[in-house]
């Protein structure tokens, strides 16, 4: 019964989204693109109620917006769409600066970064990673599924929910309180690591060195 109604829903997505006037149905079946003079954007709809959001960037053919998620439910779905046409219609878009003194703590902090399988999180650590060295901040970052957060979290100050998995943060959040956060869906896709550093530091209200 879940299965049909996470159909129902990516079905009732398509349909929304083939609606627009701005969108075009690609020859492949389950490909809606989406274009501007600065970004190609697909969404694409897999089986299994998989969908992929994709934003390519017209002058480099980089790829500076990408999310895969699963359709579990109108909310977490519809936040994930809503992030992806924030970023195809925004115009000169300012990298957000990472806050340094605001990020210098007074103690070694650990953060575990969580997604489905743990693969997209274990990209966005190492991204996240490199930001912070680069700066001297003493902040550890690793990334596993999902699965193994309950195993682990002893071992981390606080962990970060991809979008993806973010439907289980009150779970999460009932279990082990205010360390658990959820990464927002904009920051995650285009990798906007300083955002989220600096999101996770107004968070937890830590003290500056």
């Amino acid at each position: 019964m879940e299965e049909r109604k996470r159909k129902s829903l990516q079905c009732e997505i398509y349909h929304r989204l083939a609606s627009m006037n701005c969108a075009r149905i690609r020859q492949k079946c389950g490909v809606i693109s989406f274009t501007n003079e600065a970004y190609e954007a697909l969404v694409i709809f897999h089986e299994n109620s998989l969908m992929e959001l994709s934003i390519e960037d017209k002058k480099t053919g980089q790829i500076p917006f990408y999310l895969h998620f699963e359709a579990r439910d109108p909310q977490s779905a519809g936040s994930h769409i809503q992030a992806f046409f924030e970023f195809f219609k925004a115009k000169n878009r300012a990298e957000e600066q990472l806050d340094v003194e605001a990020a210098k703590v007074s103690r070694p902090m650990k953060l575990l970064v969580s997604c489905t399988s743990g693969l997209t999180s274990s990209y966005f650590a190492y991204t996240m990673q490199n930001a912070l060295e680069k700066t001297g901040i003493d902040i550890t970052i690793d990334a596993v599924s999902y699965t193994e957060i309950d195993r682990l979290e002893g071992q981390y100050d606080y962990i970060l929910l991809a979008p993806q998995i973010a439907y289980k943060l009150p779970e999460y959040r009932q279990k082990y309180g205010d360390k658990v956060m959820a990464v927002d869906s904009r920051d995650f896709a285009s990798y906007d690591v300083n955002r989220v550093i600096n999101r996770l530091v107004r968070f937890t209200g830590v003290s500056v060195a």
